[in-house]
């Protein structure tokens, strides 16, 4: 081929070069697929390990959080075990004064119960009534004074001493560990009482509870409150004072994990020592009374409550 450069001519030469295209025999391609092979499944293997490992460590994290969980709120509760919330209320109609015992209307008997003194109108007419029954909207006591309808009606409620239920033989300064634990108060802070039964089922690795407002006729059912509890591991451990008061309860019990350390499940422990506030400002009272004397306002436990713990 010519062509014209400055206008003179010139020949062209193309050379042609062909290149190799080089590519695995079936030899090459069959010895690398046999190194692969291991390398993948012990990939695919540490792979699966460190899956199953975390979904493990993920379960007992989640399992230790509900434990811990579960212990903070029994902690709360028995801390508030004979606690006793103030009310107020009014009279709905007069009331004539008399010796004998009469019920009156009230606008509202919610939180009052059966052992309460209350402080009812004010100035010249203003006296202490204990209260000896209550219904709906009504309270029945000895008024000695008589009150206009409207009347101010107030509680300034004291501690219940037995707010945790002892059981039998458990004298002063004394401690003992028990599976079961009842006890009563205004557990939600609302001004009512509420009766709680926890009982430890090693059988079945769980602490059941039960919680019932003391206004019920029947007590409520035991649901699941933990499981995985390691057997024979959970324990209520019941401190006295000097007056056979229990102040202070001392919770502890083992958590089982779902992730193995070796052929064993890990196992995480918990403990909570919990004083009663309520129960120490009781038998203070109380001991004040029996060394001074005088009239001992303190409420008695509700009927109903012995009734279900002695049934228990």
């Amino acid at each position: 081929m010519t062509c014209n450069i400055n206008g003179r001519p010139t020949k062209m030469k193309y050379a042609m070069r062909h290149k190799r295209e080089d590519g695995f025999s079936l030899l090459e391609m069959m010895v690398a697929i046999l190194i692969l092979v291991p390398i993948m499944s012990a990939a695919v293997s540490l792979f699966s390990v460190g899956v199953d490992q975390h979904g493990s460590e993920q379960s007992s994290i989640e399992a230790n959080q509900e434990a811990r969980s579960a212990l903070d709120m029994m902690t709360m509760e028995i801390a508030q075990a004979g606690s006793h919330g103030d009310r107020s209320t009014t009279l709905t109609s007069p009331i004539a004064a008399t010796s004998s015992v009469q019920t009156v209307p009230v606008a509202s008997a919610a939180g009052l119960y059966t052992g309460d003194y209350l402080d009812v109108d004010t100035g010249a007419s203003r006296e202490s009534v204990k209260i000896t029954a209550v219904s709906d909207n009504a309270i029945s006591g000895v008024f000695r004074t008589a009150h206009a309808s409207g009347a101010p009606i107030r509680l300034f409620a004291l501690p219940y001493v037995e707010g945790v239920i002892p059981p039998a033989g458990l004298g002063p300064n004394s401690s003992v560990a028990v599976s079961s634990l009842r006890f009563f108060g205004d557990i939600n802070s609302d001004g009512n009482l509420y009766y709680v039964e926890y009982q430890y089922d090693s059988n079945s690795g769980r602490i059941l509870r039960s919680m019932t407002p003391i206004t019920q006729t029947a007590k409520n059912s035991a649901t699941s409150l933990l499981h995985n509890i390691s057997p024979n591991s959970a324990q209520f451990v019941l401190n006295t004072d000097a007056l056979g008061v229990i102040t202070s309860i001392a919770v502890s019990m083992t958590v089982e994990n779902t992730w193995k350390s070796g052929s064993k499940y890990q196992q995480t422990e918990l403990s909570s020592r919990v004083s009663i506030p309520s129960a120490v400002a009781g038998s203070a009272l109380l001991s004040e009374n029996r060394t001074y004397g005088g009239i001992n306002r303190l409420p008695p436990t509700p009927n109903r409550v012995s009734i279900w713990a002695a049934n228990y």
